[in-house]
């Protein structure tokens, strides 16, 4: 088990990544707070060494995604009623349309759409992040892209 200090040192360099992961999946604060403190939780009860910051995130990144997974599956969340399903406050900014339609792409064109644009990473790190294919990663990133320019628009080829 980790000792608090390495926990708090570990949450104040991801606590960011790992809540933009997990809302990413879950849509729903306080549902993405759970997921956070599950993952951290992990974190703290694993044994794993990790060869630097950037494993270490790594590591989180997929924890996070499987620990969302594993919330989503569950069936209370597939039996609550519509009027108890709480709503997202509209965000002031501009980019709302974007990151509406961002949240309702496919969960793992959403996560490679977050890990690339947001986060920074190459095809080739979020495919070993994800344990899949580059050509994968990419393929969903395109299809990502065509999805989005459907949903909001894009420019006009004819003139």
């Amino acid at each position: 088990m980790r000792t608090m200090q390495k926990l708090t040192e570990c949450y104040a360099r991801h606590r960011k990544t790992v809540w933009n992961i997990c809302y990413s999946y879950l849509l729903n604060p306080a549902d993405t707070e759970d997921a956070v403190q599950d993952t951290f939780l992990r974190y703290m009860e694993s044994n794993k060494s990790f060869a630097d910051t950037n494993h270490e995130k790594a590591w989180l990144i997929v924890t996070a995604g499987n620990v969302c997974k594993d919330e989503l599956k569950r069936a209370r969340r597939k039996n609550v009623p519509l009027e108890l399903a709480g709503q997202l406050p509209a965000a002031a900014d501009e980019r709302t349309e974007l990151l509406s339609a961002v949240q309702s792409l496919p969960d793992r064109q959403k996560v490679a759409v977050y890990l690339h644009y947001y986060e920074g990473y190459s095809c080739a790190q979020i495919a070993a992040m994800l344990h899949r294919r580059e050509n994968t990663v990419r393929s969903d990133l395109r299809r990502a892209r065509l999805t989005l320019k459907a949903k909001i628009g894009g420019f006009n080829d004819e003139g």
